[in-house]
């Protein structure tokens, strides 16, 4: 059985997923900031830890990066949710 911040963390990833690729700014910062919150619960587990970590820095790229140029920006994020999305 997939313990609860598992679970929380595939939902927040799968959100922060979904926001980004709607373009909406606002969702995909409040998912960023939950998942940065739920991070150290992982700490013990270094190859998701450091998906994680990559995740949340492209997620803060995204989020600085211009409306105009986020598609690019984009790709990234998208291959790292399917990563996580697997070692979960």
């Amino acid at each position: 059985m997939a313990s609860t911040h598992r679970l929380l963390l595939q939902a927040l990833v799968n959100g922060l997923s979904d926001a980004v690729g709607r373009n909406d700014e606002a969702a995909a910062d409040r998912y960023h900031t939950r998942i940065r919150l739920l991070a150290g619960h992982f700490d013990t587990n270094p190859v998701v830890s450091a998906a994680i970590e990559r995740l949340l820095s492209a997620s803060g790229s995204w989020l600085k990066t211009k409306v105009s140029d986020r598609f690019e920006a984009e790709q990234p994020l998208a291959e790292l949710v399917d990563l996580i999305t697997e070692l979960l």
